[in-house]
């Protein structure tokens, strides 16, 4: 909140509107200054820095809430190139895995989360969306982190023969189960919760956040078998060799 309202003053202050006709004003002063004093270089001078001082004063009243929904959208399309640098570049190394259905979880995935998000963007809604929002992008990054996984797995699978390989590509199949199924929930959220909105239902809307957040919770299990394979001395001295 402090960087947010210091960078909103800085925008405010530093606008070439206020700092040209201050700055004017000053060099007028010092001019004046130097010749001896002039008045109308005075005159000059005062006009100048009152004018860029008053129009400081305007923009602060009028024009600052403007000024910060520009940061915040700012802000918010840098998050969202991260993002999709993010899963461009998963999507390109997922090709080593030569499953298309990691390929297809992914794309899938990315249509789900754009439709629920721009549908959620409607006036009139943003409000009632905020926590469904928060829990669809959840199950999608809790999804995003389990493709990431199955491809550290597929690489272990790779180094390893007999039974060992096999092991850890069952584990993989458990956890490419689990992401369909993190899709077929996030689905079915997207198209129950366009349907609710329409319909202006709330009461069900709790009926769906109670749904996403037992999904919620079966991908933390997940996400912890995940922390606890990788804990063990055997996993970690595949992945380094």
């Amino acid at each position: 909140m402090t960087d947010l309202r210091s960078r909103i003053a800085s925008e405010l202050l530093w606008a070439p509107s206020v700092v040209l006709p201050v700055v004017a004003g000053a060099s007028a002063w010092l001019i004046s200054w130097a010749a001896g004093g002039l008045m109308s270089l005075n005159v000059i001078g005062l006009v100048g820095v009152l004018g860029g001082v008053g129009w400081l004063a305007t923009r602060v009243i009028f024009l600052a809430d403007d000024v910060a929904a520009k940061i915040l959208r700012e802000d918010a399309q840098k998050i969202v190139q991260a993002e999709e640098t993010k899963l461009d570049d998963l999507q390109y190394r997922l090709r080593v895995d030569r499953d298309f259905r990691t390929k297809d979880y992914l794309t899938l995935l990315r249509t789900c989360r754009s439709e629920f998000e721009e549908f959620a963007k409607k006036p009139g809604i943003a409000i009632q969306s905020q926590e469904i929002v928060k829990q669809v992008r959840q199950l999608f990054w809790s999804a995003i982190d389990q493709l990431e996984q199955s491809l550290k797995m597929h690489s272990l699978a790779d180094r390893l023969n007999g039974d060992q390989k096999s092991s850890v590509l069952g584990q993989r199949e458990h956890i490419l189960t689990e992401i369909r199924e993190s899709i077929d929930h996030m689905q079915s959220a997207v198209k129950q919760y366009q349907e609710l909105m329409n319909k202006e239902n709330n009461n069900d809307l709790n009926s769906l956040r109670d749904e996403l957040d037992a999904s919620l919770r079966v991908a933390k299990r997940t996400e912890e078998r995940m922390r606890e394979l990788e804990g063990t001395t055997n996993y970690d001295a595949y992945l380094k060799q």
